[in-house]
């Protein structure tokens, strides 16, 4: 028996002129079904809604046309990458998403509910991210903070007033398990994770940082400034530069660098600007999805630092700092600026600076 039929989760058909209609309207994945009779082209209408060849075979008897135009109209969006041959079970907006990312080239990933996050530092940033994680579907996330709930974590989307001065592990953990149920938050001892995301406040201490270099942990910092976080570069030990990398070359410009770090350390978080937290946490949280996903990643040895007040983040490659020994490739470039280009395909060959200037990219 021959398969069955389905429309992809998402797709709307619209209406261009008799004998002619169109499905979707990004250019990655529309396509246009011309040549059609009025037959056909009221079935290709109610598709989207009935969702697939047996419930229009259904329709069509009822309309009394038979079979044979549903055939027609399917076999005419077989090569379109429009239909599936087993029902969708789900219909959320990720899997709506998903099924017209894959006609545009880009499968769904497949690893996220096997994946392990740890999440280390939960202030209202840190929970945002680990948030976004849980909803996209990543299978389990750990979290990590021996701080306490303060004034600056409560938001509506975050901690309550209730939540003022218990730990903010025992807090967010009551949090994702509330949102997000099926997000394991837990594991078993010496479980690995796939990523550690470092959520820190003027500078990320070196202590927190060196078991993960010397477990080999990937690891992605967070670092919010006063006018800025940074998110990034991601850390794969021994395959480019690492934090220590990224200190050295500020040391460079200004040798009493270590001793304002240290500094930083120590102070207490002091919260973050409420778009500027929304936009990291969302940056933050793509990119450890991307690590998880097995995608390409923009932030292996790069940062991006993004602003309040200013609408394109600043793209910042690091190189290995030489005086290091971190096991990274040795460079063959200072760090440098750029902007990343605003499309994936091709990059122009000036870009402005977030002071305005132009720059190479």
């Amino acid at each position: 028996m021959a398969q069955r039929r389905y429309l992809r989760p998402g797709a709307q058909v619209f209406w261009r002129r008799p004998g002619e209609s169109q499905i979707g309207v990004d250019p990655r994945c529309a396509v246009v079904v011309d040549g059609l009779d009025p037959v056909e082209q009221g079935l290709l209408e109610q598709l989207p809604r009935l969702g697939g060849e047996p419930d229009l075979d259904v329709y069509a008897r009822e309309l009394g046309v038979g079979r044979a135009p549903v055939r027609r109209l399917l076999d005419r969006l077989a090569g379109t990458g429009l239909l599936v041959t087993q029902p969708p079970l789900l219909d959320g907006p990720d899997d709506r998403y998903w099924h017209l990312a894959e006609v545009a080239g880009h499968p769904r990933p497949l690893r996220r509910g096997e994946a392990c996050v740890l999440v280390r530092g939960l202030d209202l940033l840190g929970l945002r991210v680990a948030r976004i994680l849980a909803q996209a579907g990543v299978g389990r996330l750990l979290l990590e903070d021996d701080a306490v709930v303060g004034l600056d974590d409560l938001a509506p989307d975050g901690y309550r007033g209730s939540d003022l001065g218990h730990p903010r592990r025992q807090q967010a953990f009551r949090l994702l398990r509330a949102g997000s149920p099926m997000t394991a938050l837990t594991a078993p001892a010496g479980t690995r994770p796939d990523l550690v995301v470092l959520v820190a406040h003027g500078a990320v201490d070196p202590v927190v940082v060196r078991p993960l270099v010397r477990d080999d942990l990937p690891h992605l910092p967070v670092l919010v400034r006063e006018l800025d976080v940074v998110v990034g570069p991601l850390v794969r030990p021994g395959q480019g530069p690492c934090l220590r990398c990224l200190d050295l070359h500020r040391t460079d410009d200004d040798p009493r660098w270590p001793a304002v770090a240290t500094q930083l350390t120590g102070s207490p978080p002091t919260g973050v600007e409420t778009s500027l937290g929304w936009l990291a946490a969302a940056v933050a949280a793509h990119q450890a999805l991307a690590v998880v996903d097995g995608r390409g990643v923009l932030l292996a040895s790069a940062s991006l630092e993004v602003s309040a007040t200013y609408p394109l983040p600043r793209y910042r490659e690091w190189a290995v700092h030489p005086a290091c020994g971190c096991g990274g490739v040795d460079p063959t470039e200072t760090a440098a600026e750029a902007v990343r280009p605003e499309t994936e395909e091709s990059p122009s060959s000036t870009t402005a600076g977030i002071d305005g200037r132009s720059r190479p990219s």
